[in-house]
This record gives structure tokens, C-alpha cells and sequence, in this order.
């Protein structure tokens, strides 16, 4: 089985990508003024990008349509679900080929009692969080300290591991990066996103 994913309606004010508003970057970054807001707005949604993009997911709110496509002779038990890509799933609008199902909102996973068999099953609903009010925590933590490390490595040459003048001496420590991560997220900020991960299956 496989599954094709479309977006039919999303509203610009809770799409995202932005996990976080600038005040609130802000704030936690102990940042006044405005002279820095468009860098960091742009800072804010290209690290949004690079999380949403690390966890094989779609952060937004949007209505979607997801069509499943079974292989010939292939059925589906009832203990069998469909696994939605955009989640938490806030309403199933339609599935027009099942009238009695459950959902779990928080993983996206949908039964449908009794067990299928067909060529597809096409799901319509709405998912996402609407952001960046409803991003969880952890991401928003996850963009702060992305950004925060970026600015702070950005003020100074990376090959230089420590600076001393007279007795005083600065070590500079960067942390473990994965290779395996876009736009390569050090290690605390792959922590903190690891929860919302997608798995996927090559």
C-alpha cells in the first residue's frame, strides 16, 4: 500500500512554517529593538524549514486529501490503520468508502471497523497545528536554540578553537552535529525534534 498526499485549502495565518513568532524569539534571546527583525524572521523560517524537513513532516495547519492505494489482492483488518501524514488530525471531513472508523488525533492513525479491500480508500481532513500558537514546545525550543547557535558561530571564524590574551584565555566548544540532518542541527536540537519525527519507510 501506498499513499498519495494533496493539499486542498490552507490559510496563510496557520500554515506556517514558522514553529515560533519573532516576539517570542525574541524574548527567550533577551533581544530589544527592531534593527535585527528581518534577520531573524529569516532565521525563524529557514531553521522551521530545516526541522519540518529533519522530521519528514508537515508542521501547518491545512485540509488535505490523502489517497491509499492497495496492491492487487491486498486487504485491510480491522486491526489495520491508515496513517495520515499531517497530524494531529483535528476533523475527518470524508471517507467516502467507510461510514463507522476511529481516529487518534495525536498520531493520525485512522481504523476503519470491519476490514477493506478495494484498489484505494481516499481520507479528507483537516491537520496541523495552527501556527506558531499551537507549535509544541519542543520545537519552538528547537528553533530558539537553532538560531541562537547561529548567531553565536556566526560572529567568529569556526576553524578558531580558542583565543587567549595575557592570562586570560576563551575555549570555544561546538556542538556534535549529525551528517545525517539537514542544514546539519546539532545534537541538543535534534533531541529536543526527535518526539516529532516521522519515520518513513525507503
Amino acid at each position: 500500500m501506498y499513499s498519495v498526499f494533496e493539499i486542498l485549502e490552507e490559510a496563510t495565518d496557520s500554515a506556517g512554517p514558522d514553529l515560533i513568532s519573532l516576539d517570542d524569539l525574541k524574548l527567550a534571546l533577551g533581544i530589544e529593538g527592531t534593527t535585527e527583525d528581518a534577520a531573524l524572521q529569516a532565521m525563524i523560517t529557514f531553521q522551521s524549514r530545516i526541522i519540518a524537513e529533519y522530521c519528514h513532516r508537515r508542521f501547518g495547519r491545512a485540509d488535505a486529501m490523502e489517497t491509499f492505494t492497495f496492491d492487487r489482492g491486498e486487504t485491510m483488518s480491522a486491526r489495520m490503520a491508515l496513517t495520515l501524514s499531517l497530524y494531529p488530525v483535528v476533523e475527518i471531513l470524508e471517507i467516502p468508502s467507510a461510514t463507522d472508523y476511529q481516529v487518534d488525533p495525536a498520531s493520525g492513525r485512522v481504523w476503519v471497523n470491519g476490514w477493506w479491500s478495494g484498489s484505494s480508500v481516499a481520507v479528507t481532513y483537516s491537520g496541523g497545528y495552527d501556527l506558531p500558537e499551537e507549535a509544541p514546545a519542543r520545537l519552538q525550543k528547537a528553533v530558539i536554540e537553532a538560531v541562537r547557535e547561529g548567531r553565536t558561530s556566526g560572529t567568529r571564524d569556526p576553524s578558531i578553537r580558542e583565543v587567549q590574551h595575557g592570562d586570560t584565555r576563551i575555549s570555544y566548544f561546538t556542538s556534535t552535529t549529525s551528517s545525517a540532518s539537514p542544514g546539519y542541527l546539532s545534537a541538543p536540537v535534534i533531541d529536543l525534534i526527535a518526539p516529532y519525527r516521522r519515520l518513513t519507510v525507503a
